[in-house]
């Protein structure tokens, strides 16, 4: 019986070793970092400057997606896609934001710049989500060719279709913005008319001040309002930023 096993797990050893010799060396693979995941346009401009990193070993070939966030009573957020085309051509009530380029080919440990333009009225709060998202090419995208197209897709991890993307979200707020912040007890609220951002917000000890929690990001839009959690042995601290203006808030006082 162990004799006529032996052909047997002689062949399966040859099998498993022409799978490994066969198998081709670590392909390489594009690796993004677009930063913060909030960027905020200044009311006195109209584009601001995104840059993303690669730091992978390959070449990322990025697309950049836009689409506009609306905001229903109860806070539940639709999108719509931009017209971005309407957009590029300064077409007549077009609004929205535009990324430029729209198409960035960051070598590896290398980054490049988008500029994200925002074109139209701007007489209320608009909010915009930016995806990120690398991907494989084909010969329609990226000024490539059906060949270069398929090298690169040999010279990435076999069987890579889809690459780790990232959204962030763009506040527009109106050129002429107006802050009215009310602080009362454990309540904020935004009375103005564009976002409010409470940074680095953490609970610290009563009896120990600089012993504090994690800190989180808070955005208020323009009339809302949140009741901060406190207790006898806490208090809430945090850096109240209104656009360009910026002060730090401790509810003790």
């Amino acid at each position: 019986m162990l004799c006529r096993l032996i052909p047997h797990f002689r062949a399966s050893l040859l099998t498993l070793s022409l799978l490994f010799i066969s198998r081709p060396g670590h392909a390489g693979a594009p690796s993004i970092n677009v930063g913060a995941l909030f960027d905020y346009l200044p009311s006195n401009s109209s584009s601001t400057l995104k840059r993303v990193r690669n730091s992978g070993d390959a070449t990322a070939y990025v697309r950049v997606e836009i689409t506009q966030m609306h905001f229903d009573d109860a806070g539940k957020v639709s999108e719509t896609p931009v017209d971005a085309p309407a957009l590029a051509r300064s077409q007549a009530g077009a609004n929205g934001l535009l990324a430029s380029p729209s198409r960035m080919i960051i070598p590896a440990s290398g980054q490049q710049a988008t500029r994200l333009v925002y074109r139209g009225a701007r007489d209320s709060e608009q909010y915009f989500r930016v995806r990120y998202v690398p991907v494989v090419p084909d010969s329609n995208e990226f000024s490539m060719d059906s060949q270069q197209a398929e090298q690169y897709r040999h010279s990435v991890s076999a069987g890579v279709n889809v690459f780790t993307g990232y959204g962030t979200v763009v506040f527009v707020p109106p050129s002429q913005t107006r802050y009215d912040t009310r602080l009362q007890g454990l309540e904020v609220r935004n009375q103005g008319n564009a976002t409010i951002v409470l940074d680095n917000l953490r609970q610290c000890l009563r009896a120990r001040p600089e012993e504090c929690g994690a800190g989180v990001k808070l955005h208020l839009r323009p009339g809302q309002a949140r009741m901060l959690h406190s207790d006898a042995e806490h208090f809430n601290r945090y850096e109240l930023i209104e656009g360009v203006a910026t002060r730090t808030v401790d509810t003790r006082s």
